[in-house]
């Protein structure tokens, strides 16, 4: 047998095999188990969820204005869930880590600098991801601004972050002059925390606020600490929870919101559990399994 023959041979396998794992990943993308229930909210997580070069692929970064407008306006989102964080003035910011070094060219933390220090930093994830967008910080009032030109508020999870104890107060107060000054509706809005003294200054100066604690992986606890403190319910990873522990949550009056979720598999489960809400990772996938 030639060389030449050898070669093509060689060839025509490799394409086999990269079409058989096209195949294989195309059928593991869009597999899900049979949806048992659909009564519920299909949120962003974090707008149209975090960085993956994957399942889906999503180069914006979580929080920014075209994250959570693909997520409301290109995938019919009912709502979206966004991290806000108070600087040091008191301005509501949206952002979720810790530090602005994980995924900007500053430093710092977000409650120990002026608003005008933050707002409008590039993100940076990376030159592949920054090859697609030209995203920055924004503030939550922006978004307010975005959303008061729809025909309906959205559904809004609040993601409460704050690394000041010394400040809860003052933070519930500055977010919920916001909130009013907007009059968006106490029905439409959720605030999460998984410190439950902090969500207890939140229903100090609101008394209606809906309060969920996050369960930071132990549902149990998380459990305990909702009736302990009369909160309304429970936020959680779906991949640490279980169907019984969502439904034991329900029977004792609380609703359940599960974030994540980018395969269709995944986010079967999590439907199928019949939580209040889901923070989803892939709206446009997740829509389209509720169609």
């Amino acid at each position: 047998m030639s060389k030449r023959s050898v070669s093509r041979k060689m060839q025509l396998l490799v394409l086999a095999f990269v079409l058989l794992a096209l195949a294989i990943g195309a059928w593991l993308l869009y597999r899900h188990d049979e949806l048992k229930y659909k009564e519920v909210l299909v949120l962003g997580h974090a707008g149209s969820g975090f960085f993956s070069p994957l399942n889906p692929f999503n180069p914006l970064p979580s929080n920014s204005m075209a994250s959570i407008v693909k997520a409301m306006e290109e995938n019919g989102a009912d709502g979206v869930e966004v991290d806000v964080q108070l600087s040091q003035d008191g301005v509501p910011i949206l952002y979720h880590d810790v530090t602005l070094a994980s995924i900007t060219s500053s430093e710092g933390i977000i409650d120990n600098l002026s608003a005008a220090e933050v707002v409008g930093l590039k993100y940076k994830g990376g030159f592949f991801y920054d090859l697609f967008h030209d995203e920055e910080i924004i503030t939550l009032e922006t978004l307010l601004q975005r959303f008061a030109t729809y025909p309906e508020l959205p559904y809004l999870h609040i993601d409460l972050r704050n690394h000041s104890p010394s400040r809860h107060l003052y933070y519930a107060q500055t977010l919920m002059a916001l909130l009013r000054k907007y009059n968006y509706p106490l029905q439409k809005l959720v605030f999460i925390s998984p410190n439950p003294n902090f969500l207890k200054a939140f229903g100090e100066v609101e008394p209606q606020a809906q309060l969920m604690i996050d369960t930071a992986g132990d549902f149990e606890q998380a459990l305990v600490e909702a009736n302990n403190y009369n909160l309304h319910g429970i936020c959680a990873n779906g991949r640490d929870v279980t169907e019984e522990q969502v439904q034991r949550a329900r029977e004792q009056g609380l609703q359940v919101a599960l974030f994540g979720g980018k395969s269709r598999s995944r986010i079967a489960r999590m439907i199928n559990m019949r939580p209040d809400a889901i923070q989803t990772d892939n709206v446009g996938a997740m829509r389209d399994m509720l169609e």
